[in-house]
């Protein structure tokens, strides 16, 4: 009998901490497509305004050195911004791979090409 009550014991253990943990993800709240967008575009300003700052500030210290004022700051913010958008395009790029990885995931039976045709 005792190793029926270990079993019957351990079952509820089991139990008990699934409903636990159902019980904590009920209370959490989901992210919904609005915060993930949210996320996702102070990203993209982030990464485009901290590419821009880096460029105007090696252009600063350019100048500041070298006595070249303004070109070294011209330069240097345009090398900036060109850097920001090449980071936003290739962070959009991944989101856009990851998107589709998860689109072909979701239906397992939909494929590109049907090659169950016979010709």
């Amino acid at each position: 009998m005792p190793a029926e009550d270990d079993k019957s014991l351990g079952r509820r253990i089991a139990d008990a901490k699934a409903a636990q943990e159902a019980s904590e993800q009920a209370k959490k709240p989901a992210a919904t497509d609005a915060t993930k967008t949210t996320g996702m575009a102070l990203r993209y300003s982030a990464e485009f305004v901290a590419a821009v700052v880096v460029g105007v500030g090696l252009g600063f210290l350019v100048d500041r050195f070298f006595h070249t004022s303004p070109w070294g700051l011209l330069i240097f913010m345009a090398l900036g911004i060109a850097a920001a958008f090449r980071n936003v395009l290739r962070a959009a790029r991944t989101l856009t791979e990851e998107g589709q990885k998860a689109a072909d995931s979701a239906a397992p039976g939909a494929s590109k090409t049907d090659e169950t045709t016979d010709a």
